[in-house]
């Protein structure tokens, strides 16, 4: 069978992985990749000119050009839409190709997808076996309940089990990293891997906090240290990456197998990294064996500064002397230190805010990153702000469909001016002497910032460029660099 990836905006990992799955299943795999480099999926956010360079019609004339048997769609709640819109452009020119849609978003809302009529197969969780058995039955017609899918077959839908999670992840193939790469050379400077799936954690605004109900749960599972040197080992001799990029949720969490990486990395690849860790994993063990593997950017999600904040609404259950720790631990070693914040959680207030301004000084990251709080489908905090009220009907069901215009709910006006001003504020901490944000937050000057995103975006901007920052420099590269579409 033939099968048609479309993506849009970024690099897409668990396209990689379901193309080399359904390769290894002797089928065919080719991506319609949109770049959308102003569509905000990278950091340039300039809807005009989003539209402008729009390929929507470039990826219709490559189906039409292609004629696949599979069109299969990868969906987080942002690119739902998307997606959504171009399956039903393809089913309106080409009814025979049958459409597949997986991904975090399908994940927590399944029956909601398969009731679209452009949607003919939808799958559930982790699609490295369900996918490529989908594919067969599409070509074979098949009528067997597989876990994890829900298909239509005369007229009904066929509702497989609840999925299995991958045990040995070894066993996989390697992702099929050409198909982004023929489009866009640049994405390979950083080259995105992870190590480990699942989490130990359940936090409330996340997917783990449905995923995790699934038959198996999503328990950690490590690829072996010598899988994860076997894929480097090609990418570090054709010396075309510069950083190497953990996307798991919570890197190293086995330290174990974090002792046998920190003796194998250094030496078989080599490339600096970047992983992402929670506050209470990144103890003195862990800080020296990141230094010692060539760690070079850590990120930790503080989210909030209210402990009572954090443990009720977020439960995310660690301290502020646990950051604090975390945070000196990987700066004594010369590691880069990025902090994420939420704002706008059910709660918020001024106080609060200023409590944060003063967590932040104190702390001094390399870079501090403010997000406005995003409601996804199926997640924990979704169901308690609809329960609570402080999301109406409407607004959830917009959230469910993958809409956006969810960020703001339950703010105010005022809240949201006084919100913005803090974003701008706390992403210029970072540039700005421990005295100066003391003498802001003292005598309120936050309060004189404009309430719009160009006074945070242009602080943003100024750090990478006085830091050198490698995430920035990405960007900006890939932004100017030659892009192959669709």
């Amino acid at each position: 069978m033939k099968v048609l990836f479309f993506y849009i905006g970024v690099e897409s990992l668990g396209i990689e992985h379901l193309a080399a799955a359904a390769r290894k299943a002797g089928h065919q795999v080719e991506l319609a990749f949109d770049p959308s480099v102003f569509g905000g999926h990278l950091m340039w956010d300039f809807p005009s000119l989003a539209k402008m360079f729009d390929k929507r019609a470039a990826v219709l004339k490559k189906v039409a050009d292609t004629k696949p048997d599979i069109a299969a769609f990868s969906c987080v709640s942002a690119n739902y839409q998307w997606s959504l819109g171009l399956a039903r452009d393809i089913k309106r020119a080409h009814p025979g190709i049958v459409s597949m849609f997986g991904g975090t978003h399908v994940t927590a809302v399944p029956e909601r997808v398969i009731a679209e009529d452009a949607v003919d197969v939808a799958i559930v969780s982790e699609g490295d076996v369900s996918f490529p058995l989908a594919i067969a039955d599409a070509g074979s017609g098949n009528r067997e309940a597989r876990p994890g899918v829900l298909k239509k077959s005369g007229g009904e839908i066929i509702r497989g089990p609840a999925p299995e999670p991958v045990e040995d992840l070894d066993a996989l193939p390697f992702p099929a990293k050409d198909l982004f790469y023929s489009k866009a050379p640049a994405l390979e400077r950083h080259y995105t891997i992870m190590a480990s799936r699942g989490c130990p954690f359940k936090c409330t605004y996340c997917h783990n906090s449905y995923s995790s109900s699934l038959s198996g749960g999503q328990r950690m599972r490590d690829r072996s240290v010598d899988n994860i040197v076997a894929e480097l080992e090609p990418v570090a001799a054709r010396g075309r990456a510069r950083l190497v990029k953990f996307y798991d949720d919570v890197f190293g969490f086995n330290k174990k197998w974090l002792e046998e990486f920190a003796e194998k990395y250094p030496s078989r690849v080599g490339l600096p990294f970047y992983c992402s860790l929670h506050p209470r994993t990144a103890n003195k063990e862990t800080a020296d064996r990141l230094k010692e593997s060539g760690c070079r950017y850590v990120a930790i999600g503080i989210q909030s500064v209210n402990e009572g904040q954090r443990k009720n609404v977020l439960k995310r259950i660690y301290t502020n002397d646990d950051a604090r720790r975390s945070v000196a631990l990987l700066k004594e070693r010369g590691i880069r230190v990025l902090l994420d914040h939420i704002i706008g959680l059910p709660g918020d207030t001024e106080e609060m805010m200023e409590d944060a301004a003063r967590f932040y000084n104190e702390l001094r990251p390399t870079r501090l990153l403010v997000f406005w709080l995003s409601y996804f489908p199926g997640t924990e905090i979704l169901a308690a702000a609809s329960e609570s009220g402080l999301l109406s009907e409407a607004e959830v069901e917009s959230i469910n469909a993958g809409m956006e215009g969810s960020f703001y709910a339950g703010h105010g006006g005022r809240r949201i001016s006084m919100f913005m001003r803090f974003i701008a504020f706390f992403s210029m901490i970072p540039l700005l002497p421990r005295g100066a944000v003391d003498f802001m937050i003292r005598k309120k000057l936050y309060r004189r910032m404009p309430p719009s995103s160009t006074m945070s975006k242009i602080a943003v901007a100024l750090n990478a460029l006085i830091t050198r920052d490698a995430f920035f420099i990405y960007n900006v590269r890939y932004l100017l660099s030659r892009k192959k579409t669709p």
